[in-house]
């Protein structure tokens, strides 16, 4: 499987977007209505996947909105793809993508992805279910590099 391609996570490609600069550009955006603006735009830069990958068995349970999934291993690292019908959400998952795509195993189980948002001020914007759907998806990701290691 091709997995669609975007600009997040750790990569050879100069115009990667990973975890230092996009911190760096939510530092800079005060406020909720900032860092919400600042997501949604990035959002725009993950391609919309088409019906072959919007299907169940990429579904994940536990979010509000729907959101698709797709990891794959690739020498080692992992190539993860994630797509949403909700504008914020698919902000959102830019975070997740630039935590974990193109890391190892070990990597992704090491990465505390609660304490970065934290760091980052971006928790306590999170509503209940949107901070539990953030949770399935990190959840499914360490998960599936447990069982490929």
């Amino acid at each position: 499987m091709i997995l669609p391609q975007h600009p997040f996570g750790v990569s050879a490609n100069a115009d990667t977007i990973g975890l230092d600069e996009l911190s760096q550009r939510l530092a800079l955006a005060h406020g909720w209505e900032a860092k919400n603006r600042l997501l949604i735009q990035l959002a725009k830069a993950l391609p919309e996947f088409t019906a072959e990958y919007r299907q169940d068995e990429f579904r994940v349970a536990g979010c509000e909105s729907q959101v698709w999934l797709l990891i794959q291993a690739n020498n080692g690292k992992y190539d993860i793809a994630a797509d949403s019908d909700s504008k914020i959400i698919k902000g959102l998952l830019t975070l997740i993508l630039a935590a974990y795509h193109g890391r190892s195993a070990e990597e992704i189980q090491q990465f505390d992805f609660n304490a970065w948002l934290n760091q980052l001020g971006l928790h306590r914007f999170l509503s209940a279910s949107r901070g539990n759907g953030l949770a399935a998806i990190v959840t499914k990701i360490k998960q599936h590099a447990i069982s490929m290691t």
